[in-house]
């Protein structure tokens, strides 16, 4: 369960920092998922139109986020972003309450619904693919 949740709170923060066009160089020196998620955007060949809705989405989510941690919450994981720790660790030592856990669950669907939205049925096959990819991965200890 609680592997699974990580699994979910990570791929909702993850896909929220994806923001658009990002300039790699930007995106390096931030956070360096962020040069992936733009990969993955240039991967499904999004359109301008696409581009801009999908940066208002991540946009929204990350703002919705920002209402579920608590300053704490926050700061703690600001540091351990600093400090290098893995993303899905830091999540995992957040402690998140059961309710916080389900308005992460709620802006996950919610986000990914509105995705669904505005990608043609090739791109959310493609999407789902690389998902999958993804997942595999993690599996086999690939990825973090």
């Amino acid at each position: 369960m609680i592997r699974q949740f990580t699994f979910l709170l990570s791929g909702v923060l993850g896909l929220t920092l994806i923001g658009g066009a990002i300039s790699p160089a930007i995106a390096q020196s931030r956070f360096p998922q962020e040069s992936r998620l733009e990969r993955q955007a240039e991967k499904l060949n999004l359109t301008d139109t696409q581009r801009t809705q999908m940066q208002e989405i991540w946009q929204s989510t990350r703002d919705r986020l920002q209402t579920v941690l608590t300053n704490e919450q926050k700061n703690q994981l600001q540091t351990a972003r600093q400090q290098g720790d893995k993303r899905r660790e830091a999540f995992r030592n957040l402690n998140l309450s059961d309710a916080q856990k389900e308005q992460v669950r709620a802006i996950r669907q919610d986000t990914q619904q509105r995705i669904q939205g505005i990608l043609t049925p090739e791109q959310q096959q493609q999407l789902e693919q690389m998902r999958q990819q993804r997942q595999e991965g993690r599996q086999n200890g690939q990825l973090r």
